[in-house]
């Protein structure tokens, strides 16, 4: 074989791997993007739920701070997902509190409008949690993929960046704790 077929034989297996590494970050990039809309998707709906958690504590205790205000900010702001993350740990926080504004009464923990909240709560919680564990899981899976090494060449090439992990409180992780001792 002559060294020019050799080496139109090199560049063109060179070329066909980097297309191949190339489709593999735009998949697994694509994924991360997919599964960041499903955690999206679900903070959308634990969002759709506040407004009636208010409306049912300000019935019993007039609480309302400003829950309703954060709620609005928190689905017009389409940040990146570290300032997200934050974000809906300091909403996890609000509603926490009003969750210990709720246990000192305790005939609104009884009626059945805020058993339905707390049942429709730890369901878009599990919900939250499953697509945060997704979505972190496809961070993990691109970050291998543009991290190794050939692929980091052609990932610099390409521009492509590390993303970023989601971690956020959920309200039903852990419990309000109420000090009922005044401590």
């Amino acid at each position: 074989m002559e060294p020019t077929t050799i080496a139109i034989i090199i560049v063109a297996l060179i070329f066909v791997y980097i297309i191949f590494i190339y489709n593999k970050i735009v998949h697994a990039k694509n994924m991360n993007k997919e599964a960041f809309s499903n955690v999206d998707v679900a903070l959308k709906q634990r969002y759709d739920l506040i407004p009636n958690l208010v409306e049912t504590v300000k019935g019993y205790a007039n609480y309302e701070g400003n829950i309703l205000e954060k709620v609005t900010n928190l689905r017009s702001n389409a940040t990146n997902v570290n300032s997200r993350g934050g974000l809906e740990t300091d909403f996890t926080n609000d509603i926490k509190s009003i969750l210990v504004v709720m246990e000192q009464y305790p005939d609104l923990k009884a009626s059945e409008g805020f058993i339905k909240f707390q049942d429709n709560l730890v369901k878009i919680e599990e919900t939250i949690e499953n697509a945060r564990r997704y979505y972190n899981g496809t961070t993990r899976n691109y970050n291998i993929i543009i991290q190794k090494f050939p692929n980091n060449i052609i990932a610099k090439l390409f521009r492509c960046k590390e993303a970023d992990f989601f971690e956020v409180e959920l309200v039903t992780r852990q419990s309000p704790k109420v000090n009922i001792a005044g401590d």
